[in-house]
């Protein structure tokens, strides 16, 4: 069901693609971090390592951008496909 849902909503709503690549950008700045020269660094940030606080900012923004993800696209059409299952024929 989730992943007809999760395809479905994909193909039909071309308009709502771009919500796909919002969790891109917390994504590569978790994968790029240990080569950002300002981040990998022993200085630090909030009286934390520098490192720790960047990862902990950017985990704490994906959960944002996964919701958007879900809300925004899978949520509407995963409704709908309940609708149709529901009605009688």
């Amino acid at each position: 069901m989730q992943r007809e849902a999760i395809l479905g909503a994909i193909e039909d709503s071309p308009q709502r693609r771009w919500l796909l690549l919002v969790p891109v950008a917390p994504v590569l700045a978790l994968v790029t971090a240990v080569w950002l020269p300002f981040v990998n660094t022993a200085d630090l940030w909030l009286g934390m390592p520098r490192l720790l606080v960047w990862c902990s900012a950017w985990v704490l923004l994906l959960l944002p951008a996964l919701a958007a993800v879900e809300f925004g696209l899978v949520r509407p059409f995963e409704d709908g496909l309940r609708l149709e299952e529901a009605s009688p024929r």
